[in-house]
């Protein structure tokens, strides 16, 4: 029997039923994150906006309650079921915010597009004018990149009933990280509590900082879930160096595993100093601060904001992106491709796999070196890798700039600045919203889809929405 035929035969394709089930809950969920919104924008007169902010949470009880109370299915949720829910969440998420945005005068397109770099977090914007924008508007779009960067998923493991074996499957969904022997439920709660203490404690630092309460609000929002809408027209360049400074050390924050925290609190600061991801984190900021210095000739305060923002994939600038020059705006693309954390808010390819890289490389090199019969295990921080973790990183590794490449074409076609393309590409695949000037309501309606279908790529990684896509997920060739 040959493999595909093998293949055909092992093929497990999604159960609607069970699709339809988990994201109903996700829907259900998403009324009271949206009502958060709804009741400032009630509490701050403005009606319009407000309407539509109601309607958009009442939608998916009405559209999709029902299918919340649907049997609980004989089998556990296959993981191609759990990779389709947690795509859809993000898709279903951002559908439901575009009526409300509309109501600030934006077409139907730039609306979803904005939506979009919501609910993923990337920051990238359709609104040349913010400061003309209500306030209920600024706060909303915060608000989506708060509760999109905790992540639809996860928020339904801490708050929605279901089954153990599911909801550990959910959670694991499209992620490398370590499999906790506490329940998935204990292991969301952790989560949502680490990403509350770093709210709150984000916005007393920023506030501190002396900036405004309002400003202070939509900015830690943002930079806690490392998204980037600015209530600012240029950013942060109008804040003086303490609330930038404020506001960076909230998006390093919010780029470590949210775990981290938590086991630094449970087991002592020790944890923090021997976490791979930490140094690394520290290293990357450090040298494209130092490259950004002296390639970019930037002073060393604008070298270490850039840097902190492009490596966490938060998005705000304290200069106009657009003159710097050629060598620095790779130095960043470079950064807003490689991240942050795993389990982190932060998007681009993530720290960890490329460890695993750099780990794999390393070892091809010794095993030249050593006997053919010695064995060498390749470990990161202390623990074994095991083949799994290294198939998925390496792939993703590999899939990433195969889609920058694939999306960088049409600009190239269009006649965009090759250079400015790729980083107006990466800042979307990356999730970071750094902008040198491309986006915005003139950018050709086919591009503004490409670059939305680049963000919720980067956010809900490539390998979930490749499966939401593939016809065989969905039906078995007999």
């Amino acid at each position: 029997m040959s493999l595909s035929v093998k293949l055909r035969a092992l093929r497990q394709p999604v159960r609607p039923t069970v699709v339809c089930r988990h994201l109903s809950q996700l829907a259900l969920l998403l009324a009271p994150l949206i009502a958060v919104p709804t009741l400032f924008a009630y509490a701050s007169g403005d009606w319009p906006f407000a309407h539509r902010l109601l309607l958009a949470a009442l939608l998916p009880s009405l559209a999709l309650g029902a299918c919340a109370r649907l049997p609980a299915p004989a089998r556990p949720i296959q993981a191609n079921e759990a990779l389709v829910v947690s795509a859809l969440a993000f898709v279903l998420a951002a559908t439901l915010m575009t009526y409300p945005l509309g109501a600030a005068g934006l077409p139907a397109l730039d609306a979803w597009f904005e939506s979009v770099s919501g609910v993923t977090t990337t920051g990238l914007s359709m609104v040349p004018d913010p400061q003309n924008r209500s306030d209920a508007f600024l706060f909303t779009r915060a608000w989506m990149q708060w509760f999109g960067g905790l992540g639809m998923v996860v928020l339904s493991l801490a708050l929605a009933a279901g089954r153990p074996a599911d909801m550990r499957r959910l959670g694991d969904a499209g992620s490398d990280e370590e499999n906790l022997d506490e329940s998935v439920r204990l292991h969301a709660r952790r989560v949502l509590a680490v990403y509350a203490g770093m709210t709150v404690l984000g916005l007393a630092l920023v506030w501190a900082a002396g900036v405004p309460l309002f400003e202070a609000v939509i900015h830690t929002l943002a930079a806690v879930s490392t998204g980037g809408f600015s209530g600012f027209t240029d950013s942060l360049a109008g804040l003086d160096r303490w609330g930038q400074l404020a506001l960076g050390v909230v998006a390093c924050a919010g780029a470590l595993p949210l775990l981290l925290f938590h086991r630094a609190y449970a087991r002592g600061l020790s944890q923090l100093w021997v976490d791979p991801e930490l140094r690394a984190l520290g290293a990357a900021l450090l040298l494209v601060t130092l490259l950004l210095w002296w390639l970019g000739r930037l002073t060393p305060a604008d070298a270490l904001a850039q840097a902190v923002f492009a490596q966490t994939t938060t998005g705000y600038s304290t200069l106009d992106l657009a003159g710097l020059d050629p060598a620095a705006k790779l130095v960043m693309i470079l950064s807003m491709v490689t991240g942050g954390g795993v389990g982190s808010t932060a998007g681009g390819m993530k720290l960890l796999r490329v460890l695993v890289m750099i780990r794999i490389i390393q070892l091809a090199i010794l095993r030249v070196q050593i006997p053919r019969h010695g064995v060498l295990q390749p470990e990161l921080g202390g623990r074994t890798l095991e083949a799994p973790q290294i198939e998925h990183a390496l792939l993703l590794l590999l899939l990433y700039p195969l889609v920058i490449l694939m999306s960088w074409l049409p600009f190239l076609v269009l006649g965009y600045p090759p250079l400015d393309a790729l980083f107006e590409i990466c800042s979307a695949m990356g999730t970071v919203g750094l902008s040198v000037g491309i986006t915005g309501p003139d950018l050709d309606d086919g591009l503004k889809l490409l670059l939305s279908l680049d963000m919720l790529l980067g956010r809900v990684e490539i390998l979930a929405l490749l499966v939401l896509l593939y016809p065989g997920t969905w039906y078995k060739r007999t």
